[in-house]
Order: structure tokens, then sequence, then C-alpha cells
């Protein structure tokens, strides 16, 4: 975002109503009348910048503009801000002296009234009289008029006072336009009576500059007022303009201390507290360590003082507007949070992490959460004691059963850097490993990467209880965060932190290498990439006498590896040994985590080899563990595996749940990989079922290339969506988007097969030609003997079939569908689009009307007679008693079953059977 800022006279402004009746003010004046005007409003609010620009308008219609300001330290100057505008009038000679009416003005008021003036009312206004003179002769020197504008007037003089009052109810003729900016909270009683007096009186046009609306921050920061972060920045600023534009601005919104110190708006704000006292400030920088909202006992004791002097320094604050009172009763709070944030970064370090701890002792004694009482700990410096932990912990464990995953990590950082180096470190330390398991799965759930890898390294610093060279310690801490690092997509920071524990001198046995080595391949994996097969082979016998877990993980991925590069001879032999393995270790409770991950592992290769029943029971038996642990970058590989398995053993709405929980999951954590597959097993299963679901965003546009090297599973399960719904031109655009047959983009080895079948039947639906469909179906052959495996087996049977029947031989066709669906099953949904298939070539050699109507169930032959006599659905509805949408439903089956397009062709078979 950029910030507006003040350039030409003809600047925009947001506040456009306001600068209006300035510049009416202005306009009055040139015109040879007189007007006033107060601008009003909090700091920042915006009167200097109006001011600056009914000046630049007043001086554009040749009027004299002199501008005077106030200010603490001149608050006993009489007539100050009159003197320092009247003094920039130059005469027009070139000599740069005061104009001559000017220079007799300013003599006048620097001399002021004298004690017998001051005391006599009389002499007093026979003083301010020759004054309005003088004033008089001034504005005969200016023929344009003449515009005073005067800032900062909350802190005025009394005779300043006093004269404006005058100016205001008594102004002088000849075309003078006084504009008055002030703070209302700051200025005295006798400049409010004044004012408020003026404008009682039509003498006086106020002007009070409240928040800016919605819009009008959109229009300040050249935004829209729907964009994402700026209703958070309109609620921060409380809609006032300078603290606005500041926080719009700041690069990073952190809590640095610098970052509020340096340059102009940090001077701006703290040289309101230039004029403090000692004990003024001392109490001001209490109240700011204490927080957002404080009372007047703790800025006492905090402040070293007593309660009566804290009470009288504090209303002394108040009146300077710095602090004003809170919504609670009997707190104050500061007059912004920025304010607040200048204050603490410009105070002595040394004596704030005392008054930190002075802080905690007084809030600890009342109560407070120890959620408020962390913060003060963090920011005491190296005095923490014991108890510092406890709160510490138990404020990590708040954060978390609030759901906030970055502010538990915060203060478990705190909690081992505090057990790191305090003399607590004698203790029992608190901060035990399922602690900070449950945060780094929580940052995990939010996809708070940056926050996993600091809190890490802050888990590895810190030495475990009570041996800090438990190595357990450190391989679970390891081992965790490799994972949720992978599944966030931050693969190499995960090997990172294997390799520095593989690294490390700590003297590591050979069982806890190999395991973080399987470990170091696992994190591929999850990270969606594809092992080095040569890798895990030498792997595998490196960990031939680990332990039987780490063992059956190398095996694991031995499998997973040999399947993906179409080995399934290799690929069979290591995934039944690891499942044997893996079975062996169940003993009826949750999974642990790395046999959690070792089950996700192979369950996903088992699918791909087509053995739906063991990959169902071991991704579901791994989710139980993952489930009760809360293990969000597990949760999501496993849910995707089950869906697909699910999708694939024809369990529609098993696989629609558990696709949709898994996108949630995925787009938390930023995984784009597991969206786009939980979208395609939606997609494909809504059309298994009859239904068109809302298109996917993994779902591309038709004619726009595949991005990857081979075709992903989801462009097959889309694919198949495709088919389903009668959509092949689509499939066809999405398999082959350059319409060139050499150029196709080939799946992996295990599921080549499965795509040359898509492409002839999206070719044969779509009309293509029979050369092509004759070429795929023979890649799709030759893959399938590759490999071996009756699922492919059975797609390259449909793909003969496509073949066959795009050069009209249905009836061998239909016999190829046949085979391929005895291999298939009817559960599956290729093995029900095989069944469709075959009884659509039935159907065109020649099968009878009633023998087609006879493949129909009963309430289905119902609507189908009902739909034959021409009704509509919803007649047929109301005569069934179901709704519009089971009919259509039920319409969708039937014109799959009898091949037909059409309600005519459909009353054509309803007759003939008859």
């Amino acid at each position: 975002m950029s910030v507006i800022t003040v350039g030409t006279g003809g600047a925009s402004t947001v506040r456009s109503e306001e600068l209006h009746r300035l510049v009416r003010a202005v306009h009055t004046a040139a015109a040879g009348g007189s007007m006033s005007v107060e601008v009003a409003g909090d700091p920042g609010a915006g009167k200097t910048w109006l001011l600056t620009v009914a000046a630049q308008r007043a001086a554009a219609k040749g009027m004299r503009v002199l501008r005077g300001r106030c200010s603490e330290a001149e608050r006993r100057v009489p007539f100050h801000p009159f003197i320092q505008a009247f003094t920039t009038w130059r005469a027009g000679n070139g000599a740069g002296a005061v104009a001559p009416a000017a220079g007799a003005l300013i003599k006048t008021l620097a001399e002021g009234p004298t004690a017998e003036q001051t005391a006599d009312f009389a002499r007093r206004c026979h003083f301010y009289a020759e004054l309005r003179r003088q004033l008089a002769d001034c504005l005969a020197g200016a023929p344009g008029g003449m515009l005073i504008a005067l800032d900062d007037c909350h802190w005025a003089d009394p005779c300043s006072t006093e004269l404006m009052d005058m100016l205001v109810r008594w102004p002088v003729e000849g075309g003078l336009a006084l504009l008055v900016a002030h703070r209302p909270r700051q200025a005295p009683v006798e400049l409010r009576t004044a004012l408020q007096h003026g404008t009682e009186q039509g003498a006086l046009q106020s002007v009070e500059l409240s928040a800016l609306s919605l819009a009008q921050s959109a229009e300040l920061l050249r935004t829209t007022p729907d964009a994402a972060d700026l209703a958070e920045l309109y609620e921060h600023s409380c809609g006032n303009p300078l603290y606005l534009a500041v926080l719009a601005s700041a690069r990073r919104p952190d809590d640095r201390l610098d970052m509020w110190t340096r340059g102009g708006f940090g001077a701006r704000l703290l040289a309101e507290t230039t004029r403090l006292d000692d004990v003024a400030r001392t109490v001001l920088n209490a109240a700011t360590v204490l927080g957002d909202s404080f009372d007047v006992d703790a800025v006492a004791e905090v402040a070293g003082i007593g309660r009566g002097e804290a009470c009288s320094v504090l209303g002394g604050l108040r009146r300077r507007d710095l602090v004003r009172p809170a919504a609670q009763p009997r707190l104050l709070t500061f007059r912004h949070a920025l304010l607040r944030r200048c204050l603490y970064a410009s105070m002595d370090p040394c004596w704030r992490a005392a008054a930190h701890r002075r802080a905690l002792g007084r809030l600890s004694v009342l109560g407070v959460p120890p959620t408020e009482l962390a913060p003060h700990i963090e920011k005491s410096g190296a005095t923490a004691e014991p108890a510092d932990l406890r709160v510490l912990a138990a404020a990590t464990r708040t954060a978390l059963h609030l759901g906030r995953s970055a502010d538990a990590a915060r203060w478990l950082s705190v909690a081992l850097r505090v057990w790191r180096t305090s003399r607590a470190r004698s203790e029992e330390a608190p901060v035990d490993a399922e602690l900070w398991r449950s945060v780094l799965v929580a940052l995990a759930a939010d996809g708070d990467a940056d926050g996993v890898i600091t809190l890490a390294r802050e888990i590895l610093a810190a030495p475990s209880a009570p041996d800090p060279a438990d190595a357990a310690y450190r391989l679970s801490a390891v081992t965790l965060v490799s994972g949720v690092l992978a599944a966030l997509g931050r693969d190499e920071e995960a090997q990172a932190f294997i390799g520095a524990e593989l690294g490390s001198d700590m003297g590591l046995d050979r069982s806890t290498a190999g395991f973080l080595q399987v470990q170091q391949q696992v994190v591929k994996v999850l990270s969606g990439q594809v092992p080095a097969r040569a890798e895990v082979e030498a792997l595998v016998r490196k960990t031939t006498d680990a332990a039987p877990l780490t063992t059956a993980g190398a095996l694991a991925l031995r499998g997973m590896c040999a399947v993906l590069t179409g080995d399934t001879c290799a690929a069979e032999s290591a995934l039944r040994i690891a499942a044997r393995a893996l079975d062996g270790l169940d003993d009826g409770s949750p999974a642990g985590e790395q046999e959690a991950v070792y089950l996700l592992i192979l369950s996903w290769a088992e699918a791909l080899m087509g053995w739906y029943p063991p990959a169902c029971a071991h991704s579901e038996r791994a989710l139980t563990g993952v489930r009760e642990r809360g293990e969000g970058h597990l949760l999501t590989p496993l849910l995707d595996t089950l869906a697909y398995v699910h999708y694939q053993s024809g369990r529609m709405a098993d696989a629609l749940s558990t696709a949709q929980e898994c996108r949630a999951l995925a787009e938390a954590a930023g995984r784009t990989d597991h969206v786009g597959l939980s979208d395609a097993i939606t997609a494909a299963a809504w059309a298994q079922l009859g239904r068109r679901a809302a298109v996917p965003a993994g779902r591309r546009p038709a004619g726009e290339p595949l991005a990857a090297p081979r075709t992903p599973l989801n462009a097959l399960l889309l694919a198949e969506s495709y088919l389903t719904e009668g959509a092949g031109t689509e499939a066809l655009a999405l398999l082959l988007p350059r319409k060139e047959a050499w150029r196709v983009s080939e799946p992996v080895a295990v599921l080549a097969a499965r795509g040359y079948e898509l492409l002839a039947a999206a070719a044969l639906q779509s009309g293509g030609d029979a050369d092509s469909i004759e070429e795929w179906a023979e890649h799709a052959a030759d893959a399938a003997t590759t490999v071996g495996l009756a699922e492919q087996q059975g797609h390259a049977l449909l793909a003969r079939g496509h073949a066959l029947m795009s050069r009209g031989l249905t009836e061998d066709a239909a016999d190829c569908y046949r085979e391929a669906h005895e291999l298939f099953g009817g559960s599956s949904p290729t093995g029900a689009r095989a069944r469709e298939l075959a009884r659509a070539a039935g159907r065109d050699t020649g099968a009878r009307p009633e023998q087609l109507l006879a493949e129909l169930t009963l309430r289905e032959r119902e609507v189908a007679e009902l739909a034959g006599q021409g009704r509509k659905s919803r007649e047929i509805a109301t005569r069934l008693r179901v709704s519009p949408r089971t009919v259509d439903a039920h319409l969708t089956r039937i014109y799959s079953k009898l091949g037909v397009n059409s309600r005519a062709e459909l009353a054509r078979i309803v007759a003939l059977s008859r």
C-alpha cells in the first residue's frame, strides 16, 4: 500500500467535507468578509494537514497567509503564536524587513499588557481595542484578504486565548479568516469556553475531525474497501489517519523496538514527553511496562512510589492526553497502542527488565492468567525464577486450548530459553516432550512452517531432563520436525535438521543412524517427491539388522519405489514383507508416529498395485493413531490415500466425505498437491453418483497444457469424471491438450495402461480417428504386460474394446468389455464403466427392448414407464412421492443403462417393449 502525502494546493484529501468548510472561510475573507473556524481533533487526525491545504488555497487566491504554532515551551510567552505568525510578513521592498503595520503590531504584542492593564478590566479592554485597531491596519495592507492559521492552540498562552476570543466574537472587518486548530482533550478550560461561546453566537464554525470511515481509509491508502488487510489496519488504527498511514507503510508489522522510535513518527510522539519531570517519566514508563491497560496501584508498585503520588502524576498524564480511562472501571489505557510502543522502545533496557520483574510480582498476586504473565517473564531478562517455567508451560497450554498456535510457540520458546540459561535448570523441567509435540502439530495444522523451524531450533538447543544427552529426546524431536516440515513443503529445511543430527558428534549408534537415514527418504515422500530407487535399495541393505520398525519402513519405501518404476515383481515381494512386519507390530493399540508414517507409504503403494482391501486396512489403522495424536501433517496424505482407495473400491459416499475433509486440511496447510487430488476424487465420485460437481480448483480449462512431465493421477481421475458425464471432448483436451497423438504425457508405469485406455475412451466418445485409438490400445496392452497387474490388464482390455468399437466391430468389443468387467468386478467405478460399455455394445448388436428394460431396477422401470408416457420430472415425482431431483438421478442411470440420450429414445424403447 502507498500513503497519500500533501502535494500541491489541489491535492485531494479524504476529509473533503471538512476541507470545504475551511475553504469557505477563505473565500469569505477574499471577498472582504471575516470568518473564524475551529478545527478540533485528536493527535494525528489531520488538523495540520487541513490548515496547510487551506493556506495553499488562500495563497493561490492572492491572500496574505500568516501561520503560527503554539507549544508547551512558549506557553508562558504572551501572544507567542500571533507574534510568530506576523513575523513572517515581510515588506515588499526586497529588504526582507517585517511589514511596517505588522512590525507595529508585533511591538505591541511583545510588550504585552502592563500589570495595571491586566488587573483593571477597563484598561485591559482598552489594550485589546488597540490590538484590534492595529490588526485593522494590517488588513488594510493586505488588499486580497488575510488568513491567520494557528495550530496546536491547546498550548496557547492566556493572552493569546483572550485575543482569539475577541477576534471570534468581534471580528475585524476587512477580510480576515481565522483558523484555530487544537486537541479538545488537552485544551484548557478558557480556550474551550471561548470557542464554545463563539459557536453558540454563530460567530465561529466548528469542524470536528472524527475517525475516518472504512471507505475513507481505503481512499487514503489508495486501495479498495474490500482489500484483504484493510479491515485489520482500520481496526488497529482506530480510524486515525496518521496511525493508519504508519501501520500501512511499515514493512513488517512485528514488535521490533527500533521500528517505532526511528524516523519522524517516533520523534513526533516522543516529543510530547520531553517536558515531563523524572517522576512523571518513571510513572509513564511503569504504565508502559504493565501493558495496554493498568491501574494506579500496579503503576505505583512498578514505579516504586506511593499510591497518592502515582495517582496525582497519572492525573497530569491524563490532562496531557497520554493516558485515558479504559473501558473497564478503575483502569487506564494509553491514547493509542503505537504511543505505548514508542515509549516502550525508548526507555532504558535495564530499568525495563527490572520493571517487568516487579510487574510480574504484582500481577501474580492478583491471580492474573498465565498468558498475561508470560510477556513479563519473556522481557525480564536473565532474572528468571523456577516458578516462571510453570507459568510459561501453563501459558503454552492455554494458548493451545484457544487455538493460538503462534502464541503457544512463543511461550514455549521462552520456557526453553529460561530452562537453558536460568538457575531454574537445577529443578525438574516442566517443558516435557508431549507439550512441544502438541505445539509443533498445532503449528503444522496452521501451515506455519517458519514457526515450526524457529521452535525446533529452540527444542534441539535445550537439553532434555534429566539427561542432556538423551538420544531418544533428540531423535523424537528431529523425526517430528522433519516430518512436519516435509508435509508443509519445506523439504530442504527438513533434510537439514536430519543431516545436522547425522553429522553431529553425539556418537549415534548404527540403529539410530539407520533410522535417520530412513527418515531422510520418508521426508521426500511426505513432500511429494519420489526417492531415488538406488538410494532406497542401499538403505534396505544397511537396515537389515536394525530395529524391526526401521526395517519395515525401509522395505515399504523399496516397494513404493519399485511400483512407481513398474517393477511390480520386486514391489510385491517388498510390500508383502513390509506388511507382515508392520502387521506383526499391531498389538491393538493405535499406531505410533513412525509406524503410521510407514503404514502410509505401504498403503499408498498397495493402492497403486490395486490391492485395495489391505490398503484400506493399513491406512485406517494409521489414521486412528494420527487422529488420536492430532498429527495434521500426516492426516492429509492419509486421508487422500483412503479417499482414493474408497473411490477405487466403489464406496463413493466414503470417498466424498474423506476427500472433503482432506481438502480442508490441505488448503489450511498450503498443500496444493493434496488439494488437487482431493478435488479430482470428489469430481470422479460425484460423476459416479450421477451428479456433476462444481468445477474444482485443480481442474484445468480445456486446451491448457499439462504442466507435469507425466500425467498426474489427478488428471486421470478428472478424465474419468468427464467420461462418466459423457464429456469425451473435455477428457481428451485434458489428457492430450496439443491434439497430437505422439505427444502423450504418459503417467507413471503402473498407471500407464489406465492412461492410454482413458485416451482411447475419450477419443471414441468425441469421434476420434480409429488409427489413433488403435495405437493407444496397443500402448495400453504393452504397458499392462510390463507391469503384469490384473487392474492394468483390465484397462488394456477396455482400450482394445474401444479400438474395436471405433471400427464397428461391436460384437468383439462387447466381449472385451465383458472380460474387463470380470477382471475389475462390479463394485469398482471402472468395473461399472466396463459393464455399461458391454451393455451398450450388446444393444448395438441387436438386443430386444424388453431385454434392455429387464436390466432396470423396479423403481427405474416405474420411472422409465412414466417418462415414456411423456410425463415431466415434477409429475413423475408427485406420482411416486419422491423429489424431482431423485427422478432426474434415476433418469441419468436409466439413460446410461439403455444407451439413450433423450426422453424420445426412451419412449421408443418403452413402446416397443409392450
